[in-house]
């Protein structure tokens, strides 16, 4: 998660009031998610730790805070020399250099440190050619390193065979992550380049420089660079991503650096990573692996980090496909339960319920877009039933609470409540009512015509209770005029204006009582007796699995804004 303060000033030059709440707005942030590690007995992430430190420089920058010493070997060695900065006038007028590699003598041979793997089963065939020049410039640049080369080509397994560091295999179908892990299988060394899609290869990658981070700073497990394409077009290559409430949003840029380097989530080109850490999901699709395995890493509490001044040759032979067909991202969707899939440029994947296999039942966590969806469809076509059939109804309890603060339903309520008029409970009952619904992909169950008339609507794992009363409230309540059934108040359900109670916001408050706009779980999951139980709002108990991305406890107990998905 990285640091959003938006007014990163000196106070003389920004509303106080403003950095003050961006500040709070952080701080609890990291307080939801230190209260999680709490409840989970861990210790705090170093992307945590990081960022609590870069905001106490933010409120003081005399403040210095602890920095933790790069690592080095038991034995005194190191996987690479340092470099070190000769000057600003040290590479004039060009600058294709400035910054130096010493000349230590506890260096290990790079040979011994990294491998480099080349996977060309995405490569198109007219780009296949291209190879010859990136194992030409491997053996140039680093002859001692070992290459592992993966391709269904029998052309360039024979002209692989004629370097002596390159180690060929033919790949037996267009499966990349397979591909990618037999080629994995292979490594001996601890750290390697994961060299994708590569198209040239030069002394610009400047490999030194990647595994100084990924064997030095610690819990950084994959550095990489920037790259350009065949056009020219560069990109520093470093994404952000934000996971939570069944959304997964990408974001090009960087909130935090060190060593001229950038702390990412995502990197669009090729990187150096610790052998250990890589493994590929040969169920999904080739366009989505890597997007898989760094979600993985983040989760697993590694650090990505990329230096712009390292340079590869590359493209991304799925971007186009990433952006226009949801269909790639649908796996990858249902493996991490998702709703939207955000990118750069605006572009927005949405996924239904059915897509993702999701059935609508909250267990301590929020419930997805999807159904939220689902209920506000469910609702408007009650609506348009009891509008055809002249059936007074309103949303009720919880329901109603939920249109007050969420203009839809609460997004970890167990069910939807409704008021109807006693005497028009009977049309449930009605065969011709339940085929009509079942027609339209809603169930009737639990009938009862006689006592508390009750019926029941379901559909995807969640239920809408309705109940028979004798009058609806804005019968009662509104003025004449006004307590017709056209005139009914409505609240905004997702866009669909529903039947409530006559005022919404009045029902609520008096119905629960107080600091109802704060959030409540329902009352079985709190314990209490019934649902008339007084609640005390304004805290969420623990997750059945905490780790999860749309855990209540992720989300802080008042305000609707942080749960608004659109």
């Amino acid at each position: 998660m990285a640091l959003k303060v938006q007014v990163l000033c000196l106070f003389r030059y920004c509303d106080p009031v403003l950095f003050k709440r961006g500040i709070a707005k952080e701080l609890n942030v990291i307080h939801l998610e230190m209260r999680k590690l709490v409840v989970q007995n861990q210790a705090p992430s170093p992307k945590l730790v990081h960022r609590l430190g870069e905001l106490v420089k933010h409120l003081d920058n005399r403040l210095q805070t602890a920095s933790t010493p790069e690592i080095v070997n038991k034995d005194g060695s190191v996987d690479v020399c340092p470099d070190e900065y000769r000057g600003e006038k040290f590479g004039y007028p060009y600058y294709p250099t400035g910054w130096v590699i010493t000349n230590c003598t506890n260096a290990k041979p790079i040979g011994s440190v990294i491998s480099i793997l080349i996977n060309t089963v995405a490569y198109p065939k007219e780009d296949e050619s291209h190879i010859e020049k990136v194992l030409k410039g491997v053996t140039e640049t680093y002859p001692t390193v070992k290459v592992y080369l993966a391709t269904q080509s029998d052309a360039i397994m024979d002209m692989a065979k004629t370097y002596k560091n390159i180690d060929v295999m033919k790949a037996s179908d267009a499966n990349l992550g397979e591909g990618w892990n037999r080629l994995i299988k292979n490594v001996f060394t601890p750290y390697v380049l994961v060299a994708r899609d590569v198209f040239h290869f030069t002394w610009l990658t400047q490999l030194e420089r990647q595994i100084r981070l990924v064997s030095q700073i610690p819990n950084v497990g994959v550095a990489g660079g920037s790259y350009r394409n065949f056009s020219g077009h560069w990109k520093a290559g470093c994404v952000q991503t934000t996971l939570k409430n069944y959304v997964l949003e990408y974001q090009e840029g960087y909130y935090h650096s060190k060593n001229e380097c950038m702390f990412c989530d995502y990197l669009q080109g090729p990187f150096v990573a610790k052998t250990k850490l890589l493994h590929f999901d040969e169920s999904l699709p080739n366009e989505v692996i890597f997007e898989d395995w760094f979600l993985r890493v983040v989760e697993d509490g590694h650090l990505t980090m990329s230096c712009p001044d390292a340079m590869y040759f590359t493209t991304d032979y799925s971007s186009y496909s990433k952006k226009i067909d949801k269909n790639v991202w649908k796996p990858l969707a249902k493996k991490w339960e998702l709703n939207r899939v955000l990118l750069p440029e605006e572009v927005k994947h949405s996924f239904s319920c059915n897509d993702i296999d999701f059935q609508c039942v909250a267990h301590g966590q929020l419930l997805p877009v999807c159904c939220q969806e689902n209920y506000a469809e469910a609702l408007a076509f009650v609506q348009r039933f009891a509008d055809e059939k002249n059936i007074a109804f309103e949303l009720d309890t919880g329901s109603a609470l939920g249109g007050v603060k969420f203009n839809g339903l609460i997004p970890w309520d167990i069910d939807g409540d409704l008021i109807a008029l006693t005497s028009d409970i009977e049309i449930f009952g009605r065969n011709e009512t339940t085929d009509y619904f079942r027609k339209n992909g809603y169930t009737l169950d639990g009938y009862k015509s006689t006592g508390s008339r009750y019926v029941n609507i379901c559909f995807n794992g969640f239920n809408i209770e309705v109940w028979g009363m004798p009058t609806v409230t804005n019968t009662q309540y509104l003025p004449p005029e006004l307590n017709k059934h056209a005139t009914f108040t409505k609240a905004n359900i997702r866009g669909k204006w529903i039947d409530t109670a006559f005022s919404p916001g009045l029902f609520s408050r008096n119905r629960y009582g107080k600091e109802i706009l704060k959030h409540s779980e329902p009352w079985g999951k709190l314990g209490l007796e019934n649902s008339f139980s007084e609640y005390n709002p304004g805290s969420f108990t623990p997750c059945e699995k905490p780790e999860h991305h749309a855990c209540l406890q992720h989300f802080p107990a008042d305000g609707n804004i942080p749960f608004v998905v659109t």
